[in-house]
């Protein structure tokens, strides 16, 4: 018995060896060093493959942020402004899935020259804690001892098979088109009417979102405690030059926002992290919440928010010729604009 037992623990550790082996070598979220033997760089999991990405991966400009962020291509970039890019961005990122991304990339000994990134409502507004996909710590931390978690996980077993098989079908690198989403039939005014449906009802018949009623200093003083987890990778990395850009999203989002009483206050927030960008001489910002020609149609969306592939062309092209930018002087005159436009719209238009 007791052979028999030694036996099967031999083989156990021996398996566990060469499964862990398996995925050391291949490293399929390179969470230890980049692509060995020739095999692709495949970035189709965000959330669990942007930690060694940004660790291991060679680049020196990065796009960070959230879904608005992930049509962008980096080739656009690499071939037009000279960038050597890799995305790091990923659905929902609030300010503290930021601050793990900066932590990761600002301890490289490469320095980073570039970082494009969107801010959003909700990471203005929302606790930093708030997740809206839980991040894997044990691939965000330096801690070897809580990596079982990764080398001994069958779904990564199974991912560096397919590297494996990728390798010898001579898939390439989808480092440009990584975790875009551009099918055609996920947009259309109908599908974007629908998503917003039910929030719209729920506004009207009274059952809106509670924190609508915080206090103004109350909704600030949460923006800061975001800002807090951004702001200082910025001051301590003055070489390298933070682009910035608020993305365009539809006026049935402006219409949540008035519905719930909270136009002034919105506003008032943007107005506020905007301030505290500008006071740092490596960040630009460029608005295009008020993008009228893009905002209207809904034929351009597939929710409230999240526009047509087109557009992020479009963002690009602007920020690259430096149109849409937005400074000390222009500030406040187009927040009143934003607001005048968001006020005053017709947006029973839609409904009827």
């Amino acid at each position: 018995m007791a052979k028999k037992f030694r036996r099967f623990t031999l083989t156990l550790l021996c398996g566990l060896l060469v499964v862990g082996l398996l995925c050391f070598m291949v490293d399929p979220f390179y969470q230890y060093h980049k692509p060995w033997f020739g095999m692709p760089v495949i970035l189709d999991n965000a959330v669990y493959q942007t930690p060694g990405a940004a660790r291991n991966l060679e680049y020196s400009d990065a796009i960070i942020g959230t879904s608005m962020t992930e049509n962008f291509h980096t080739k656009w970039f690499d071939d037009e402004l000279g960038w050597d890019t890799i995305k790091l961005s990923y659905s929902g990122a609030r300010s503290d899935d930021l601050k793990a991304i900066f932590s990761i990339i600002f301890s490289r000994r490469e320095p980073v020259r570039h970082v494009f990134m969107d801010i959003n409502d909700y990471q203005l507004t929302s606790p930093s804690w708030t997740a809206y996909v839980e991040r894997p710590e044990y691939l965000y931390d330096d801690n070897l001892f809580n990596d079982y978690q990764y080398i001994f996980n069958r779904d990564i077993v199974i991912r560096s098979w397919e590297r494996i098989l990728d390798a010898l079908q001579g898939i390439e690198d989808n480092i440009d088109t990584a975790y875009t989403w551009e099918d055609e039939a996920l947009f259309g005014r109908e599908i974007t009417l629908n998503m917003a449906r039910g929030v719209r009802e729920a506004l009207i018949q009274g059952s809106g979102d509670s924190q609508e009623a915080e206090p103004l200093e109350q909704k600030l003083a949460l923006c800061q405690e975001n800002l807090d987890n951004i702001l200082p990778f910025i001051e301590q990395n003055p070489d390298t030059e933070f682009i910035i850009f608020f993305p365009p999203y539809s006026m049935l989002y402006w219409e949540q926002i008035v519905l719930r009483g909270s136009l002034e206050d919105m506003l008032e927030i943007y107005r506020y992290a905007i301030q505290h960008f500008l006071e740092y001489e490596n960040v630009s910002l460029y608005y295009f919440q008020n993008e009228e020609e893009i905002i209207i149609n809904l034929e351009c969306y597939r929710d409230v928010c999240h526009h047509r592939p087109e557009y992020n062309r479009y963002i690009f092209d602007c920020i690259r010729q430096g149109e849409n930018r937005i400074t000390r002087e222009n500030l406040d005159e187009t927040l009143l604009e934003m607001y005048e436009f968001a006020k005053d719209y017709d947006y029973e238009a839609y409904w009827q």
